[in-house]
């Protein structure tokens, strides 16, 4: 029972200070959307609001996501190292970023326990909407978010112009996660 009060306490202050805080550390870029930071003196997986990046490693949600398009687990793995390296040139481990909450549109943490945020660089630009706008990652469609029309045409024009996972020999639909041949990539909305 302590143990337990113990915990809910420190997850209390974890969110208060992360409510409170401004500006973070990076400690780590885990993948296209997700990042770790150093949050009340400890790491703190962050997952960017409204944006779906491939995954980078084989695991069972990579493995499904591959068999359900019909491709392979490398491919998906692949497009994740892609969307992971596209990341890294937009923010680095010891870079200082702003945590802004998504809430009341979207619920503090992820179903994974991630915290969901929109994150800032230094120079102000949304990282979310930047992953989303070079094309190394889809906008999410299934809810509501602030942000949400500027990150659909951010993905539209993407495609149009065949940025990042979008690009002529690597097309990639995120949405059906299947490879789509360039000529029709500019067919799609």
């Amino acid at each position: 029972m302590a143990f337990g009060a113990a915990l809910a306490v420190l997850l209390l202050l974890a969110s208060l200070a992360w409510a409170s805080a401004a500006t973070v550390e990076v400690a780590r870029v885990n993948d296209g959307d997700t990042i770790t930071v150093h949050l009340s003196g400890r790491p703190e997986l962050v997952r960017l609001i409204g944006v779906d990046a491939p995954e980078t490693v084989h695991s069972k949600s990579l493995a499904r996501k591959a068999k359900s398009s019909g491709r392979s687990a490398s491919e998906e793995a692949q497009a994740g190292a892609a969307s992971r390296d596209a990341m890294l040139r937009l923010v680095a481990v010891g870079d200082k970023v702003r945590l802004v909450d998504g809430r009341p549109q979207t619920h503090k943490r992820d179903r994974y326990g991630r915290l969901l945020a929109f994150v800032y660089l230094a120079d102000g630009k949304l990282l979310n909407q930047e992953m989303v706008a070079q094309g190394w990652a889809r906008a999410y469609r299934s809810f509501d978010y602030r942000h949400k029309s500027d990150f659909l045409r951010a993905e539209s024009e993407a495609r149009l112009a065949r940025r990042g996972l979008w690009a002529k020999g690597e097309a990639y639909d995120l949405e059906r996660r299947t490879r789509v041949s360039p000529s029709k990539v500019n067919s799609r909305p």
